[in-house]
């Protein structure tokens, strides 16, 4: 069974819901996908100033922080992370700038990648978080695999190289039934690629 890294970093819990939802749907694909998170030491501070934060605060920080080593034993590694100023967040881009040891002796290369992110503004600046984390990937020598076009969804709404949830304002908006069937098809585009390895 191969194994798939999902690096997240949730703040009001939006990333986490889907996060979780994927996890769910791997592994009822047969994936070994485990559920990890960026190191944040200002969480506690979010759920105490945001009731949406609050909500997921003891389910995100219960999750094992990821190391190097978790996502060398991956065969596939998925990223997702808010959108902030049309980038990743700081702590999503501190982890990723760990990693550049990693980058230099190309611990990574060869493995499939995926990412995602939950958006408060737009689709523009969701599609620019998700390049910053397919650009990471790239340099790693990582495998993309994108999302794609998705017929059942409205053009208007999606990015083809990774998914963007749009979370309103004031990140109130959770994932909806039809944005988890999305989730459900690009697992299933995963499952079929690490089962055929």
């Amino acid at each position: 069974m191969q194994r798939c890294a999902i690096v997240i970093h949730s703040v009001n819990g939006n990333v986490y819901i889907i996060a979780n939802h994927m996890k769910e749907v791997l592994v009822e694909l047969g994936v070994d996908a485990r559920l990890y998170r960026v190191a944040d030491e200002d969480l506690h501070i979010w759920a105490n100033k945001s009731d949406a934060a609050n909500d997921f605060y003891e389910d995100i920080s219960s999750l094992p922080i990821i190391h190097d080593s978790s996502l060398e034993k991956s065969k596939m590694v998925i990223f997702g992370s808010p959108t902030m100023f049309s980038n990743v967040s700081a702590e999503m881009k501190t982890f990723m700038d760990s990693t550049s040891e990693l980058c230099h002796q190309q611990g990574l290369s060869g493995k499939f990648f995926g990412c995602f992110t939950s958006s408060s503004g737009n689709i523009y600046q969701g599609a620019c978080c998700i390049d910053t984390m397919v650009r990471f990937s790239q340099a790693h020598g990582m495998i993309h695999v994108p999302a794609g076009i998705d017929d059942a969804i409205s053009a208007s709404v999606q990015v083809e190289s990774g998914i963007v949830h749009l979370a309103g304002e004031e990140s109130e908006v959770r994932p909806s039934a039809q944005f988890g069937d999305r989730i459900r098809r690009y697992c299933e585009t995963v499952a079929e690629i690490l089962n055929d390895e």
